[in-house]
């Protein structure tokens, strides 16, 4: 799982559908949940946690998509495997891993140094931790 420091900047609920709007580093992240943790309020710091299989990858932000978090990290090491691929990523001084199929980094020329979009649903995005 990975985990990233963030503050909650706004927080909706509709008809119990939380959306949770946090600062990370400067990066706007957004979360969609049904449940959220006792003691969350503006302000808060928390632990966010998204799995590595979740964090699709991509050269540029996608302006027209909707897909709520696309935020760029450097790629810091990749390992090629037979099916999958799992790269490590740095946002800030947060290390994140990305694992997607092999064929799926097929057109995509990336290697070490190079900056990726992350990119993860709102869906996918928790509450770890609040600080």
């Amino acid at each position: 799982m990975n985990r990233i420091p963030a503050r909650i900047v706004n927080i909706q609920v509709y008809e119990g559908i939380s959306c949770v709007t946090f600062d990370a580093f400067g990066e706007s992240l957004t979360m969609i949940s049904l449940e959220l943790p006792q003691g969350i309020k503006r302000e808060k710091e928390v632990e966010l946690g998204v799995k590595s299989t979740h964090i699709a990858l991509c050269s540029h932000r996608l302006p027209n998509a909707a897909i709520s978090n696309q935020i760029p990290m450097t790629i810091e090491k990749i390992t090629k495997g037979n099916i999958l691929v799992s790269l490590t990523l740095l946002f800030e001084d947060i290390t994140v891993e990305s694992v997607v199929p092999k064929a799926a980094l097929a057109n995509l020329s990336f290697a070490p140094g190079d900056t990726a979009i992350a990119l993860f649903q709102a869906s996918e995005l928790s509450i770890l931790k609040v600080l």
